[in-house]
């Protein structure tokens, strides 16, 4: 799928506040569309849900990726995964099931195979919504380039807590200095949309995803980063 943003990206290597202004009308054209998408997976999971198609311990996540976090990928890339979903999946069988559900709504642009030696085993797929879930959606209001790419990443729980909480975890596969990381939230310098992601998780009780704060998309991002009080005690509420 082409659009500008990409075709810009493709030509020239832009300053970086060139690059600031294009990511930034990136998001601007299609993120609301990302959003109305994940709200209506949301409702379409809760529905296999009910019907006894997947299980109650699937959950979803979504993350627009932050301008620092896009752009240190390479420009073709941070295009490609700028919007993603996450299945967390009870099972590998599970996983084939929300595979094959989803491919009513998307079409698979791309596909590639994570089987690493540091135990981390997913499906990472690069989709397009199908004309159909365009047209119930948006009466075909918008051209389809208007719709972004979504990466769609399947992985089994067990997998999930290994890349958390495991000895090879995200944060040491990143090479993440946790103590600058620490200071930044610290100082209140972690800001969504610049260098951390906007987050959300799905929610069975309502047809849309829940929008996670900060501090909660901090926590998700950074297990071991020691929270501040006040948000300690709110999550005991």
């Amino acid at each position: 799928m082409e659009n500008d943003f990409k075709n810009q990206i493709k030509v020239i290597l832009p300053s970086e506040k060139e690059k600031e202004n294009i990511f930034n009308e990136y998001l601007n054209e299609q993120q609301e569309q990302f959003i109305r998408i994940i709200n209506y997976i949301n409702e379409y999971m809760n529905t296999l849900r009910e019907k006894g198609i997947i299980s109650s311990f699937l959950e979803m996540r979504a993350r627009i990726k932050s301008k620092e976090s896009a752009f240190n990928n390479d420009g073709v890339k941070a295009l490609n995964d700028v919007f993603g979903m996450e299945l967390i999946c009870a099972s590998e069988e599970e996983i084939n099931v929300a595979i094959e559900s989803l491919s009513k709504l998307f079409i698979v642009v791309k596909r590639k195979v994570h089987n690493n030696k540091n135990g981390y085993k997913a499906l990472h797929y690069t989709c397009s919504a199908k004309e159909d879930l365009i047209e119930l959606l948006w009466q075909m209001q918008f051209e389809k380039d208007y719709i972004p790419l979504i990466e769609f990443q399947y992985k089994t729980i067990a997998v999930d807590y290994r890349s958390t909480y495991g000895k090879k975890n995200h944060e040491e596969y990143k090479h993440t200095d946790i103590e600058q990381v620490q200071r930044l939230y610290n100082e209140g310098k972690l800001v969504q949309g610049k260098n951390i992601p906007y987050m959300w998780i799905s929610d069975s009780n309502n047809k849309k995803m829940r929008k996670l704060t900060v501090e909660e998309t901090i926590k998700k991002m950074y297990p071991s980063i020691k929270m501040k009080e006040k948000y300690k005690e709110q999550g005991k509420k």
